[in-house]
């Protein structure tokens, strides 16, 4: 028996043998667990002249640490391309639109029917009836946008007769539109634009019908004058009235008869005897507004 035992255990041993040996060298069978190389193993690179494939010591656990991979995602819906610098299409620049130039002031006729040629400032003096003995006085300028007012309108006073055709000893204001050549005064320049005359005692204006300086300033001493001095003005003599006056220029060619001595004087409160007057302040705005450069016209009508 002891022998046959012997047998069976050499047997047994030679058959382990075998199979460790057979387990090394055979190839693994389709679906048993493949051995981990020592180079992944708790991600330690194996030390040099270990065995590829050694069995780890007695406790410890053989951790295998798989190659990183990089994850791809699920298809999804397609994008649009974001397109590069270089061909993404450049904006174009935005220009400001050029501002409209807005509406000017409205151009305003004037009253009267004016026909002012090339002035740009018309004084007018509009009366309510041919007998009326007030009116009503503006000063008008031209610009870009037409005719505007720049001073009234203010309450003026008229000839006793009121207004219309004139003639010598009437005391009516003659209608039409007339030059306003200068300015006079028996007080001092104001600041008027115009030419301006401060008259003293040898100052006249003629209404001597039979004269050939009718309608015409003149001067000479009293006593000595060349014409008839009862049908003249002294300008100095005249009184407050006078302080300012503009000259209307209704007669020019000095036509006997016609009218003489028309001016846009200084207001006494009363009627006029053909001139067109004006409170004192009022009148010196207008002296220093109007400028023989413009032309300056009066209007004097019924409206």
């Amino acid at each position: 028996m002891a022998g046959a035992w012997t047998r069976v255990a050499r047997a047994g041993v030679a058959l382990l043998l075998t199979a460790g040996v057979l387990g090394v060298l055979a190839p693994p069978t389709p679906g048993a667990a493949a051995t981990v190389p020592a180079a992944v193993v708790a991600g330690v690179p194996a030390a040099e002249g270990d065995p590829v494939g050694r069995r780890p010591a007695v406790g410890q656990v053989p951790r295998a640490t798989a190659a990183p991979t990089t994850a791809v995602p699920a298809p999804g819906p397609a994008a649009d391309p974001v397109p590069s610098p270089a061909s993404a299409p450049v904006p174009e620049p935005v220009v400001a639109a050029p501002e409209q130039p807005g509406p000017g002031p409205r151009a305003v006729a004037l009253p009267l029917d004016v026909a002012a040629g090339g002035s740009t400032q018309v004084v007018t003096v509009v009366a309510a009836s041919s007998g009326a003995t007030t009116a009503e006085l503006t000063g008008w300028e031209l610009g870009p946008g037409g005719w505007t007012v720049v001073h009234g309108p203010w309450p003026a006073r008229v000839g006793a007769s009121g207004v219309g055709a004139a003639r010598e000893g009437a005391t009516r204001t003659p209608a039409g539109t007339f030059p306003l050549p200068e300015a006079f005064g028996r007080a001092p320049d104001p600041g008027s634009g115009l030419p301006y005359r401060q008259v003293d005692e040898q100052d006249w204006w003629v209404s001597d019908v039979a004269s050939p300086l009718y309608d015409q300033h003149a001067r000479c001493a009293p006593g000595t004058c060349p014409f008839d001095e009862g049908a003249g003005e002294n300008l100095l003599a005249a009184g407050a009235v006078y302080d300012h006056a503009v000259v209307i220029g209704y007669n020019p060619a000095g036509i006997p008869g016609a009218g003489s001595a028309f001016f846009l004087h200084v207001s006494d409160g009363a009627p006029t005897a053909g001139c067109v007057a004006l409170e004192r302040g009022r009148l010196q705005t207008l002296l220093r507004w109007l400028d023989p450069a413009a032309g300056p016209l009066i209007a004097i009508g019924v409206g």
